[in-house]
């Protein structure tokens, strides 16, 4: 008998030798939010990072105060303004940066950078990079496009951080440049709670959103009075005053009217995913929102004082040296 061979055929006419092109769209989709996912997770462990550093900056810097105060008895001026004087360096009205430079770890800036800049910048605020890392916060490194200049992270008029200069170290005088009259509230020389009392901070300045003078660092509402008497200084003369004082409080920070401030004001910059660093007086820092801080925000802007009232909401707890805002009935107990 003769047998039957039977020849099989491999190729299937069924059989498919590629993906589709949905198949490929949805691989191509899936990798995508994979991908996602993942830088996602980068960012925010880079984010959390930057932030940890930035603490680890602010704490440095707080201990440096505190060193300060132990050697002097009171603490650091913002600016050595009243009288002015001239640091080892050649830097002239050193700003906080420098007085405090031998406690945390050297210099601010390169002394022979600022001394060649003397003749044009003896401040050594803007033309000089800042040249101390511990006075840089991570975060804003590089700059950004929302700052006024993107080198302004390096520059000590409009860097990281910003000094609780209204209650720890004001030493403006009553009036603009007369070094008889009073000054604002310098020098304290002793803070009754100092676990509640922020001396540094992540800070502004006065542009939003950031940029121009944020060395000083700005409480929620304006320093208040006990003589209720009118300061006389060229901070009035800026929008949204326009050259009507406000009587019985101390001003803001920025008070130049230079083209660099947009508001008169430099509060915390919550720049760290919502949230702002500060270091308070015992050594702690913290990461806080701005409305925690004290702040009376609208779109999570600080809002500016206008009048010589306190802003509605508007707190000071945590910078006036007694854990308590000055509207307190207990703020000025023993």
């Amino acid at each position: 008998m003769r047998s039957r061979r039977f020849v099989v055929n491999r190729e299937c006419p069924h059989s498919r030798s590629a993906f589709t092109l949905i198949e490929m769209l949805v691989v191509i989709a899936i990798i995508v939010v994979l991908a996602g996912l993942v830088l996602s997770g980068i960012m925010a462990a880079r984010q959390t990072a930057q932030s940890v550093q930035c603490q680890s900056n602010l704490r440095q810097l707080g201990l440096a105060v505190v060193q300060y105060h132990d050697r002097f008895g009171m603490y650091p001026q913002y600016r050595a303004e009243y009288p002015p004087i001239t640091n080892q360096y050649g830097v002239y009205r050193p700003d906080w940066q420098w007085i405090i430079a031998e406690f945390m770890g050297g210099w601010a800036q390169n002394p022979n950078a600022c001394l060649a800049m003397e003749p044009t910048d003896p401040t050594c605020e803007t033309t000089v990079p800042i040249d101390n890392p511990v006075l840089i916060c991570p975060s804003m490194a590089g700059g950004s496009s929302n700052t006024l200049n993107s080198q302004d992270y390096l520059s000590l008029r409009n860097g990281s951080y910003g000094y609780n200069f209204g209650y720890l170290g004001n030493n403006r005088t009553l009036v603009d440049g007369d070094n008889t009259t009073p000054t604002l509230y310098y020098p304290v020389k002793s803070v009754k709670e100092p676990t509640r009392t922020i001396v540094f901070g992540d800070s502004r300045g006065g542009m939003v959103g950031h940029g121009g003078h944020s060395k000083t660092l700005d409480p929620p509402h304006m320093v208040l009075r006990s003589d209720g008497l009118t300061v006389n200084s060229p901070y009035w003369q800026q929008a949204p005053f326009n050259g009507k004082a406000l009587a019985g409080v101390n001003p803001y920070g920025p008070d130049e009217g230079t083209l660099d401030i947009q508001v008169p004001f430099s509060p915390a910059e919550a720049r760290h995913k919502g949230f702002a660093n500060v270091v308070f007086l015992d050594g702690h820092t913290a990461s806080m929102p701005l409305p925690a801080l004290g702040y009376a925000t609208l779109n999570g802007i600080p809002q500016l004082q206008l009048t010589a009232a306190p802003l509605p909401g508007a707190d000071n707890s945590l910078w006036t040296g007694r854990g308590l805002d000055e509207t307190s009935p207990f703020y000025n107990t023993p």
